[in-house]
């Protein structure tokens, strides 16, 4: 039997057939709102609570402050101790999930629909009546603390949150990481908690999203039930910050003696999620290094053996985020890698994508779709989402055609406009002795070195 069709591969199918479900939206009379999508056969609900508290909100001085918060939910409310709670939640056959981003906390959970509404009960007292107890504070802040010690030790980590710093000013809260430091961390009492809570955790600060196996009308009744005679009114929000550090090029290495590796994250200052460019700024990464058969994998995996993989993001907020390539290489190549991501940045922006590459692109990007929309709870992020960014309910019924839509000129134009690589801030977490000279001979403006913890060596 001849093995010809080995050397073939076989050709894309077509695109799934994908509908997002319809969605309803609802304000109670005290302003939370309510956002519903009937979804699937399986008797399930899940139930998500967007607050607007995200680590953009916190003092400057208590950077971390969101994460404890979000961790602290689970240390019990004014009627429940830590241990009640989990006892609560286990007899309903349900998980608490909380999540901090820089723009919300999110409190969720997926129970049978037959239980919805004591469950719901249930994360309504979470939302509510968070009681931030002293014991459990304090443990919560010094697991938080231990961890934050632990990424300084791991590469990958300490160039995760230390690329914050190199690229906003030291007043932007994107500078610092999520997390926060030692200092501000450990500077968090519990009276800070209760006070976010306070100002942030507000009826009209607030969405549920529920999707699944409830109606629309029902959603509502059970949101009026939990919800419906909360009162409180949100503090403003402070003013959002955000500039770069440095005007032009710059080098950051963080000293890691006698590393055999060197941690790379080079960018600068992207976009934010609502930008009108967001389709052919997808479609563009995608090509440039956003899946494995992106231009950057093919380069310094696939022709140069320099790394078992690279990507490149727009991570995306409300306010403009960085657009961040990534990967870990050989100290010895390090330089190397640098010139060809700095290469390839500037062959986008001159030479633009073949009809190839854009149409493999989009057929990725509109055939993973129906892939993330599968289960109540991918549904419910996808809404989450679509909320804390102010985005219409109704944007992912022409999702696929906008992406569709994209041409190879949009896509050069947002390459020229959006990827800026004379402005790159390149941040090296690696051995300083064996990569300063290679890194100072690219001419890439001033080469810094960090400490870990902050400030220049």
């Amino acid at each position: 039997m001849s093995d010809a069709w080995r050397e073939q591969a076989p050709e894309p199918g077509e695109p799934r057939a994908f509908e997002f479900p319809d969605v309803h939206s609802a304000t109670l009379r005290n302003g939370m709102r309510v956002v519903h999508a009937r979804h699937g056969r399986m008797p399930v609900v899940s139930a998500h609570v967007v607050i607007d508290a995200g680590a953009a909100a916190e003092p400057a001085s208590r950077g971390g402050l969101a994460q404890l918060t979000a961790s602290a939910l689970h240390a019990g409310t004014n009627e429940r101790d830590s241990n009640q709670l989990a006892w609560d939640l286990e007899l309903l056959g349900v998980q608490l999930n909380t999540d901090v981003t820089w723009d919300a906390i999110e409190a969720s959970i997926t129970p049978p629909a037959a239980q919805l509404a004591d469950a719901l009960a249930v994360l309504a007292d979470v939302v509510r009546n968070a009681a931030f107890p002293d014991g459990e504070v304090g443990r919560l802040r010094e697991e938080q603390l231990a961890e934050i010690l632990q990424r300084m030790k791991e590469p990958r980590a300490l160039a995760n949150d230390v690329v914050g710093r190199c690229f906003y000013a030291p007043d932007a809260p994107y500078a610092r990481p999520l997390i926060g430091t030692t200092e501000s961390v450990g500077a968090i009492t519990p009276s800070d908690l209760r006070a976010f809570h306070r100002d942030r955790f507000t009826p009209s600060s607030c969405t549920l999203v529920l999707v699944g196996d409830i109606d629309a009308d029902s959603a509502t009744a059970l949101a009026e039930r939990c919800f419906g005679d909360w009162t409180g009114t949100p503090a403003p929000l402070p003013d959002l910050i955000v500039r770069p550090r440095h005007e032009g090029p710059s080098v950051h290495i963080v000293d890691r003696i006698g590393a055999v590796q060197s941690e790379l994250r080079i960018g600068h200052i992207g976009v934010p999620r609502s930008h009108p460019d967001y389709f052919p700024l997808i479609v563009m990464n995608t090509i440039f290094g956003g899946a494995f058969t992106s231009r950057l994998n093919m380069n310094l995996r696939e022709t140069h053996g320099f790394t078992y993989g690279v990507r490149s993001q727009y991570t995306l907020r409300r306010g403009p985020g960085p657009f961040l390539v990534s990967t870990a290489v050989g100290t010895d190549v390090t330089v190397r890698a640098v010139e060809e991501v700095l290469k390839e940045s500037e062959r986008l922006r001159s030479e633009g994508v073949s009809d190839e590459e854009l149409t493999n692109a989009r057929d990725y990007l509109i055939g993973i779709l129906p892939l993330q929309m599968q289960t109540t709870g991918q549904l419910a992020s996808a809404l989450a989402e679509l909320v804390t960014y102010g985005l219409p309910l109704d944007y992912y019924d022409n999702y696929r055609d906008r992406i569709a839509a994209v041409t190879a000129e949009d896509i050069r134009r947002v390459a020229r406009e959006h990827m800026r690589p004379e402005t790159f801030a390149i941040v090296v977490v690696g051995d300083a002795a064996s990569v300063r000279e290679g890194i100072e001979g690219l001419k890439h403006g001033t080469v810094y070195e960090v400490k870990p913890n902050g400030g220049t060596a």
